[in-house]
C-alpha cells in the first residue's frame, strides 16, 4: 500500500508540473523587476494592416536601456492564427521600433517582446492589446451612400 501511495504522489507531482508548464509562462522569462518594458502601437487605436510597435525599456534607475536585441511577436488571444514576428531596432533612448509588423486580423492580440540585453541577460514581456480594429472598423472616413 505504501508503494502505491508513493507512486500516486509522484504521478500527481508530475501532472501538476506538466500542467503548469503547458498553461503558463515561466516566471523567470518575465521581465526582471529591475526593468520596465512598455509597448506603444501606431496607428492608435490599432487596426488591421501595417503597424509600428515601439518597445521602451528602462532599468531600475529609470535609465534607458540601449544595445539590446528585441524581437516582437504578436498573437491573437485565441488559437488558430499564425503569429506575426518583427525585429525591433534600437533607436536610442531605450526605444526599439519594429519594421514590417502587421496585424492580420481584427480582435484581441497579445504582444510579446523577447529581449536580450548587451550583457546576455534574456527575458520576455507580454501585454494584452484588446480590440484591434478590423478592416471595416478602422477607416473613419467611410462614405455612407445613403446619407
Amino acid at each position: 500500500m505504501r508503494q502505491f501511495s508513493r507512486e500516486l504522489l509522484l504521478l500527481a507531482v508530475v501532472a501538476v508540473l506538466t500542467f503548469g508548464v503547458a498553461c503558463g509562462r515561466s516566471a523567470s522569462s518575465e521581465a526582471p523587476s529591475d526593468y520596465q518594458v512598455t509597448f506603444a502601437v501606431e496607428p492608435s487605436p490599432a487596426a488591421v494592416g501595417p503597424a509600428t510597435v515601439t518597445v521602451t525599456i528602462h532599468d531600475q534607475d529609470n535609465e534607458p536601456v540601449t544595445g539590446a536585441t528585441v524581437e516582437v511577436e504578436g498573437n491573437m488571444s485565441h488559437a488558430g492564427m499564425k503569429p506575426v514576428f518583427a525585429d525591433a531596432h534600437d533607436q536610442g533612448d531605450g526605444q526599439y521600433v519594429t519594421e514590417g509588423f502587421e496585424f492580420t486580423m481584427g480582435g484581441d492580440w497579445i504582444l510579446t517582446a523577447r529581449v536580450t540585453l548587451a550583457d546576455g541577460t534574456s527575458f520576455e514581456h507580454s501585454e494584452d492589446l484588446p480590440g484591434v480594429h478590423g478592416d471595416d472598423e478602422h477607416n473613419g472616413d467611410h462614405e455612407d451612400a445613403g446619407h
